[in-house]
C-alpha cells in the first residue's frame, strides 16, 4: 500500500540576505515625486538609524528620475521653493548627501536608459514609485536584475493605495509573486502622463497625505527587513477615507509532511 504524504499549506517568509548585512544594501529608487520623494526621506532616516545601531555602511541609495521640479509638486512632495527648476533626483540626493554626509547617486535619465543599467544591474532592492506602467513592465522584464533583487512597488489614487513586494526576477517570483501579478492588467494598461498644472489641481488629483501614508506603509516592511531580518508582508493597502490599513501575507504554497 502506497502512503501519501500530508500537504499543508503555508505561506512563505522572506527572510533578507546575509549580504545586506555584510555590507550596505543596494536600494534603487525608480521615480521621485510623490511616492519617491517620500522613499527617499524614509531611507535617509533609516540610513542613519543603522549607523546609530551600529552598522557603518547604512545604506546605498541610487535615485532615478528625469523629472523637474515644477509650482505643482511642491504641495504633495518633498520639494521646496528652493528646489523650483532643479531634477527631483538632484535635489533630493543633494540634499541628503550634504545632510548625512552620504554618496548616494542621482541619475537623472528616463527610465529605463543606457544611464541606468549599472545601478539596476546591482540593485539588491528596487523600489518603484512611478505612475507609468511602462516602467513597471520595464522591471519585470528586465534580464539585467541579480537573481536574489526584491521589488518594492508603490501606487495610489486620490485617497487609496496599495505596495506590492516581491521578487523581481522570474526565478523567485513562483514563492514571492509581483506587482505584476498582483495586478496583471499592468501588462496592457497605457501610460498616464498628464500632469497636474496648478497646485489645486494636484491636490484634487490626489489627496495631501495619501502618498505619505502610502509610503509608510510600504517602507515598514523595508524597516523590517533592515531591523529583524524578514517580513511575511506581501501586499498592504491603505484606504484614506475610510481610515482602514490591511496587510496580506504571501501566497500559500505546499508543504510535505
Amino acid at each position: 500500500m502506497s502512503v501519501h504524504p500530508i500537504t499543508a499549506h503555508q505561506s512563505p517568509i522572506y527572510k533578507t540576505p546575509a549580504s545586506w548585512v555584510e555590507r550596505a544594501p543596494r536600494i534603487v529608487v525608480v521615480g521621485a515625486g510623490g511616492n519617491g520623494s517620500e522613499v527617499v526621506d524614509a531611507l535617509a532616516s533609516f540610513h542613519h538609524a543603522l549607523r546609530s545601531l551600529g552598522y557603518p555602511e547604512g545604506l546605498e541609495v541610487t535615485v532615478i528620475d528625469d523629472a523637474i521640479v515644477r509650482e505643482p509638486n511642491l504641495v504633495r512632495q518633498r520639494f521646496w521653493p528652493c528646489d523650483l527648476g532643479q531634477f527631483k533626483a538632484i535635489s533630493l540626493v543633494n540634499r541628503y548627501n550634504l545632510m548625512l554626509g552620504t554618496s548616494w547617486e542621482a541619475l537623472p535619465f528616463r527610465f529605463p536608459s543606457q544611464e541606468t543599467i549599472e545601478a539596476m544591474r546591482a540593485a539588491d532592492l528596487i523600489i518603484s514609485a512611478v505612475d507609468l506602467s511602462s516602467a513597471r513592465r520595464a522591471i519585470a522584464s528586465s534580464a539585467l536584475l541579480s537573481r536574489h533583487c526584491m521589488w518594492l512597488d508603490l501606487g495610489n489614487e486620490a485617497r487609496h493605495g496599495q505596495v506590492v513586494f516581491g521578487a523581481a526576477h522570474v526565478d523567485k517570483r513562483g514563492i514571492y509573486p509581483n506587482v505584476m501579478d498582483a495586478y496583471p492588467e499592468i501588462e496592457t494598461l497605457e501610460d498616464d502622463t498628464k500632469k497636474s498644472c496648478s497646485v489645486a489641481e494636484a491636490i484634487r488629483s490626489q489627496d495631501c497625505l495619501v502618498n505619505r501614508a502610502v509610503t509608510t506603509a510600504g517602507m515598514s516592511i523595508v524597516w523590517e527587513l533592515l531591523r529583524t531580518g524578514e517580513t511575511d508582508k506581501h501586499w498592504i493597502t491603505v484606504d484614506l477615507a475610510s481610515g482602514s490599513q490591511n496587510a496580506f501575507p504571501f501566497p500559500a504554497v505546499p508543504q510535505s509532511a
